[in-house]
């Protein structure tokens, strides 16, 4: 009779070990859904090589900048890749007329642009990313930032509901939200930021808001990017980067992030920098990389 027990008893273990297991492979990918294209697969491993670089930046779940660290000053041109072929997909938050611009308003600062809206209308995820504050917020009412992979973050404000949580994974194309009035509003509308480091610049220098697209796929951040002049905030200031500069790498068969440091003296960590891309970063052929001057 003891022999039964233990032998249950080992089976039983097993049983939980083998259901341990299958949880695990069955979350390890999921499939989602959206409006322009069938279904698209996403791997958790891809955004696990990212998700320390996410959150390595104050990843503070209440605030959008806290207000005790110093404000972020850019000393050199920050290059930060919009659409990668890991993260390939941009999605406009709404379609709308903007109603208000980026910049000085009387004697307030906006740091983003209204798109009006009506009431109940979704409001979509820019690019692939993690939900970094999903609450409540002062004149911003309810609130949602999205951190995504390339450290940009975007701010979609005065929505009517919220449809996702804090950490939550989201994609582009995604609903994060209801569009509403809610906090310091006057009218149905969104309230778009972009941010880097928690410092806001104009979306514009992003999007194309006529067009509904991205104006290129890679932008260059310079600390003058932060400017809230009104006779700048409006200009869209997107830049190529030129291939045929001495301190641009384009990358061939072969090449890994070590091996270009190496060829041009510097080091894996200030290539990253440069770049605005993580040291897990999968390159591709025909990329370009840009070389730090030592």
């Amino acid at each position: 009779m003891s022999n039964l027990i233990l032998i249950f008893a080992k089976m039983k273990q097993l049983f939980l070990v083998i259901t341990f297991l299958f949880s695990v492979l069955y979350t390890k990918s999921q499939i989602v859904e959206l409006d322009d294209y069938s279904y698209v697969y996403y791997s958790d491993s891809l955004a696990g090589h990212y998700l320390s670089d996410i959150c390595s930046y104050r990843w503070d779940t209440l605030y959008l900048r806290t207000s005790k660290n110093p404000l972020f000053h850019l000393t050199d041109t920050a290059i930060i890749t919009l659409r990668t072929p890991e993260f390939p997909k941009f999605w406009m938050p709404v379609h709308g007329k903007v109603i208000s611009e980026f910049g000085w308003r009387g004697r307030r600062i906006h740091t983003g642009i209204d798109i009006k809206l009506k009431q109940g209308d979704s409001v979509y995820c820019s690019f692939d990313g993690i939900v970094r504050i999903s609450r409540y917020f002062s004149g911003y009412g309810n609130l949602v930032v999205v951190r995504h992979f390339n450290g940009i973050e975007t701010v979609y404000a005065h929505l009517s509901k919220r449809l996702v949580g804090v950490n939550d994974t989201v994609y582009a194309g995604q609903v994060l939200g209801l569009g509403g009035k809610t906090g310091r509003a006057t009218t149905e509308h969104l309230h778009f930021e972009t941010r880097y480091k928690e410092q806001p610049f104009n979306p514009r220098l992003i999007i194309d808001f006529d067009k509904y697209m991205l104006n290129n796929d890679t932008l260059l951040l310079t600390h003058q990017s932060f400017r809230l002049s009104g006779k700048n905030a409006s200009k869209t200031l997107v830049h190529n980067v030129d291939s045929n500069a001495s301190n641009v790498h384009i990358v061939q068969k072969g090449d890994t992030l070590y091996s270009i440091a190496r060829k041009y003296g510097t080091t894996v960590k200030d290539l990253c920098a440069a770049n605005g891309i993580s040291e897990h970063k999968i390159l591709s052929i025909g990329q370009k990389i840009r070389i730090p001057s030592n």
